[in-house]
């Protein structure tokens, strides 16, 4: 009895039982930056019926907030560079006294477009979407034209150079697939339609009567 130790007086100490560690918080901000290249990119014309197909090359910046694990909105910025020669005759130009003349015309267009997005995972890591974006471009036109005993009366004259820019709607739609590196950091690539509507005059004649193209865009999206 004299060896049992006492209890008597002493406090019971309870442990409380171990909380969870909180699940660290998803920032629904992400950021892509992409690049292009479209195709059937504008006819182009001044005066004349005098058209050529305009490949364009370029790059976009992407402010992505995602309402759920589907659904995003978007803030896109782009720009696009196209350039082309082309060389036109009396058959071409279709107008008595015109002889062979070369012809290139240089395309920048910057945009600024707002956006939806819906997204579908297909497995952990694959998953496809589907995008829209309407806003506005500024599209700027440098035409040069070298030819020989064209009309100096005529808008085209030998050594003929003009530049002119024009604000007008931008729109564009996408549907691609998405494929994650890390939880922080994915590709992607998809198809994409686009054009706008700004069409810059010179002397009362329209560089072109349409702008819209079909294009694939790739690059990486980076989660915050």
């Amino acid at each position: 009895m004299l060896a049992l130790p006492t209890f008597a007086g002493q406090k019971v100490i309870v442990q409380p039982a171990p909380v969870p560690a909180p699940a660290p918080t998803v920032s629904p901000w992400a950021v892509e930056i992409g690049a292009f290249y479209a195709w059937n990119q504008p006819h182009v014309y001044r005066g004349i019926d005098c058209h050529k197909q305009v490949g364009t090359i370029g790059g976009d910046i992407t402010g992505v907030y995602n309402l759920d694990e589907h659904q995003a909105v978007t803030l896109r910025f782009g720009y696009g560079w196209g350039s082309e020669k082309w060389a036109t005759g009396y058959e071409d130009m279709g107008v008595e006294g015109w002889n062979a003349s070369s012809h290139k015309v240089r395309i920048h267009t910057f945009s600024l477009m707002p956006g939806y997005r819906y997204t579908q995972p297909l497995c952990d890591k694959v998953s496809w979407f589907v995008g829209a974006n309407v806003g506005v471009a500024n599209a700027s036109y440098k035409l040069s034209n070298y030819g020989e005993g064209v009309y100096m009366e005529a808008p085209w004259s030998e050594k003929y150079s003009s530049h002119k820019s024009d604000w007008g709607f931008a729109y564009s739609a996408e549907a691609g697939v998405r494929y994650a590196l890390t939880e922080q950091l994915d590709v992607f690539a998809a198809y994409q339609f686009t054009g706008n509507t700004a069409t810059p005059k010179d002397h009362g004649y329209r560089f072109l009567h349409r702008q819209y193209a079909h294009g694939v865009r790739a690059g990486v999206g980076i989660k915050f």
